[in-house]
């Protein structure tokens, strides 16, 4: 059972504090405001990873499912290990993992490697051309002092029910650690279990280095698909284990953290989850069968949590990436990739897409295989983008008149700490918001009324609040409230302290 949310939350205005409007616990009172998902903008360069040629060993499928993508500030480049299956493959499903690098996230090449022999040459990107293995994220360990083992692929020995690590000093040539750093549990007839069996089939999305989580027994986390058995289909849920380090794995008590039947979707194949300024915000596969042809669907999602385990949905009914329209690449479904990466001055989500193709054709192709949206369909590489901190935000109910957020009461620092806010799409004149400061009744404290407070209309993640010459909140040790006005078209998405 997932673990309980918490109710209430406690304001502090301590410099380096930070909130953010997602799961609304700061906020005690809106007027004509409501809290909206924004939707990632996809890129005109779409699918940015594109199918290889019909010879090359991604010509089906070039998708970062069972993948990642990251910015590698180190060597300052765009990196990503990505699942590619063959056209001639498509009946076995034998996927390999390939490699491909971009200066700016966009225009990605497929460096020729020479590692591995493809169809009698080595001049291709392959990383993983290992028959039976299903492979799985990349982890860049920023706290492994072997360089050696700095890149950590984790791939899957499904026959056996095993996760093994396997290393690369560079992050392209590969080799396997001799012991397993995870488990699943088997059948008496050597099949897989699955929940509510808690050591049954885990099948690892993503593992991150979590800097920001106090425990140092969870300073790892993985997350997963666990599955459910309900008539002829595996029903996907979201799990989480945790260790100290990334062979010692503990599997969370409220496994699954995340679970379609408690929403109105089918599946939920895979999750990526990014801590984020005291916040872990989660982008999982909603999934469902669309009415007409019964075919599998889905698109991503928000979540959120304050530990990284306890999630909660965040307006369920708004996708942050949605599929494409009728012939679009990415029509049929999309499926975020392991990482959300932070770049710059955006999220940068990569996520893999395919088209509505519902049936093999011709008949004759179909050699023994499945049917399914994920072996049927050309699948490629997507990229979309929003700006930092802006998964979620506050705004007017019809973008004209102001609205307003009152937070839950906030003890006063001394000395003060100044407010900064995250806000977009704003435009002088027009859209904007203004902050007051309000007692322990209605009444704004003396000086930081709304109208003192210098319009905030310029786009950023932490734009400094004023009040006249006034750069730091009240100096009291009473109780306060902050109240936001958010006016026109603004995207209020959250504010923070810091010292003034």
């Amino acid at each position: 059972m997932p673990a309980p949310y918490p109710s209430t939350v406690t304001l502090t205005g301590t410099p380096g504090t930070h909130v953010l409007f997602l799961d609304l616990l700061e906020v005690a009172e809106l007027r004509n405001a409501h809290q909206v998902v924004n939707q990632a903008v996809k890129h005109p360069a779409n699918p940015v990873i594109p199918t290889g040629r019909l010879t090359e060993f991604d010509s089906l499928q070039a998708v970062p499912w069972r993948g990642t993508v990251m910015w590698d500030a180190e060597d300052r480049i765009f990196k990503a290990w990505y699942m590619g299956l063959a056209a001639e493959d498509f009946a076995t499903m034998q996927s390999r993992v390939g490699y491909a690098v971009s200066p700016d996230g966009v225009a990605w090449e497929k460096p020729p490697l020479g590692i591995h022999e493809y169809h009698g040459s080595r001049a291709n990107n392959l990383v993983i051309n290992e028959p039976g293995w299903m492979h799985g994220p990349v982890l860049k360990d920023p706290a492994e002092p072997d360089p050696a083992r700095r890149y950590k692929l984790f791939l899957a020995w499904p026959a056996e029910g095993l996760r093994t690590i396997w290393n690369a000093a560079d992050g392209v040539r590969f080799r396997p650690e001799p012991e397993p750093c995870m488990r699943w549990r088997r059948e008496a007839d050597g099949g897989w279990t699955y929940l509510p069996d808690p050591d049954g089939v885990f099948d690892v999305h993503q593992v991150l280095h979590d800097a920001q989580d106090p425990d140092p027994r969870r300073r790892y986390k993985c997350y997963a698909q666990m599955q459910q058995r309900r008539g002829d289909w595996r029903i996907r849920k979201a799990g989480l284990a945790y260790g100290p380090d990334p062979w010692s794995w503990t599997r969370s008590a409220h496994n699954p953290v995340l679970d379609p039947d408690d929403g109105e979707g089918f599946q939920m194949h895979y999750v990526a989850v990014l801590p984020w300024k005291g916040y872990y915000l989660m982008l999982y596969e909603f999934a469902w069968l669309e009415p007409l042809h019964g075919a599998y669907v889905g698109d991503v999602r928000l979540a959120v949590s304050r530990d990284g385990e306890a999630f909660r949905r965040v307006q369920p009914h708004q996708p942050v990436m949605r599929r494409g329209g009728r012939g679009d690449w990415d029509s049929g479904f999309i499926v975020t990739s392991s990482d959300v990466v932070v770049q710059g001055d955006r999220f940068w989500l990569y996520y893999a897409g395919a088209s509505e193709v519902w049936k093999n054709w011709p008949n004759e192709n179909r050699k023994g295989a499945r049917l399914g949206s994920g072996n049927t369909m050309p699948a490629q590489t997507g990229l979309a983008t929003l700006p930092l901190d802006g998964f979620a935000s506050m705004e007017s109910l019809d973008g004209e008149m102001p609205g307003v957020i009152t937070t839950v009461p906030l003890r006063g620092q001394s000395p003060p700490s100044a407010l900064a806010l995250s806000v977009r799409q704003t435009q002088p004149g027009r859209s904007w918001v203004d902050v007051e400061v309000v007692g322990a009744g209605e009444a704004a404290r003396p000086g930081y009324e709304r109208s003192a407070c210098t319009h905030v209309w310029t786009d950023g993640a932490a734009l400094p609040v004023r009040w006249g010459a006034r750069t730091a909140l009240p100096a009291t040790t009473d109780v306060i409230r902050l109240r936001f006005w958010v006016y026109g078209a603004a995207r209020l998405h959250g504010f923070s302290f810091a010292s003034p």
